[in-house]
């Protein structure tokens, strides 16, 4: 038997067990009709029938609340077997395009890029207090500061290569905030400015279980605003691309430093810090999320990783959020400034419904 079938045996034989039943009770005399004058000598056979037929009630309903409780076990028709997890991607990779969709087309919606997130309280083992000076020389920098992230995209053409190809302009900004340090003023340690212009490719390339569901290619600008002796930027090209497989994912983004001349480079060396692009690994646990980013430059020992650690809370889009960051490159103005940092916040879009799969 089918498991199909299965259920509507066990129901079938649960009606009929059913309908026998209630034709024996209602061949069954009952207790208050008369007995006429020739079957009062057939009482006793009659009562003896009666006692048996009641058993054979009993043994059925028996045997149809073990049927009943068998089908509720059952799975129902309804659910479905698990996709794999290739497939489970493919299809995450066009929901996620859907709401993406209607969220631009929504004039009072933001469509987020990366990660917004908000750190009251983020706590730095090693501040770099030579560039502080430069801010305030009041006194250092506190180990303790506020740092937060926005980014958000704005879709410019749709569709430029049929159904695919989506020509985006998208911004994001990170400070650290010495919100703490009142001594100093408060200020604002370090703003990074992000502005990028990207082609953006859906896909649903499917190999060795995993699927490729985003390819993208960007031009890419990132500074920090700031003039000598702290200034810190640089133009580059990357190519990001974004693998899943069911709970899993991963990130490629290598990328080409746009050449500057001497005169104009404020770090030439950052690419021995910075290295040439960024692997991220994450991975779903139910409605939480863990992360890796890795960057640096092997060859000169020079390396930078983060970790991150998401769930929601309050029945809602927020989430908890817990970051750890050791090493180079957090930073502009820290990118040869090795970091050992803790943070504790939240956070709002998580890495596997929307946005970017880097930082």
């Amino acid at each position: 038997m089918t498991p199909l079938t299965r259920p509507a045996a066990l129901a079938g034989a649960a009606l009929a067990l059913l309908l026998n039943g209630g034709a024996l009770q209602a061949d069954t005399p009952q207790t208050g009709q008369h007995l006429g004058a020739g079957q009062r000598s057939e009482a006793g056979e009659g009562a003896a029938e009666r006692v048996a037929l009641e058993a054979r009630i009993q043994a059925l309903n028996e045997e149809l609340e073990s049927l009943e409780r068998e089908l509720a076990e059952l799975p129902t028709d309804e659910e479905e077997e698990p996709l794999a997890p290739d497939l489970q991607a493919a299809l995450e990779a066009t929901e996620r395009r859907q709401l993406e969709l209607e969220s631009r087309r929504n004039p009072f919606a933001i469509t987020t890029y990366r990660r917004n997130y908000l750190f009251p309280a983020s706590y730095t083992a090693s501040p770099n207090k030579e560039a502080f000076r430069e801010i305030s020389d009041i006194n250092g920098p506190n180990d303790v500061e506020v740092k937060f992230q926005f980014s958000a995209k704005v879709n410019l053409i749709e569709g430029l290569f049929g159904d695919t190809g989506d020509l985006y302009f998208a911004y994001t900004q990170r400070s650290w905030w010495q919100a703490f340090n009142t001594d100093s003023s408060s200020p604002f340690r370090e703003t990074n400015y992000e502005p990028e212009l990207f082609m953006n490719f859906d896909n649903a390339w499917r190999a060795l279980g995993w699927t490729n569901v985003r390819n993208r290619v960007a031009l890419n600008h990132l500074s920090n605003g700031r003039s000598d002796p702290l200034s810190r930027s640089w133009n580059r090209v990357y190519v990001e691309s974004i693998f899943q497989r069911g709970d899993w994912a991963f990130s490629l983004a290598p990328h080409w430093r746009i050449p500057e001349s001497k005169s104009e480079d404020d770090n030439p060396d950052i690419e021995r810090y910075m290295g040439y692009g960024d692997i991220t690994l994450a991975r779903r646990l139910g409605n939480s999320e863990l992360s890796l980013l890795w960057r640096g430059n092997p060859s000169a020992g020079n390396m930078g990783t983060q970790l991150d650690y998401s769930w929601p809370i309050f029945d809602s889009n927020i989430r908890a959020h817990v970051q750890y960051y050791y090493g180079y490159g957090e930073s502009m103005v820290d990118y040869d400034h090795r970091n050992h940092r803790l943070s504790l916040g939240f956070s709002l879009n998580p890495l596997f419904s929307g946005g970017s799969m880097t930082r």
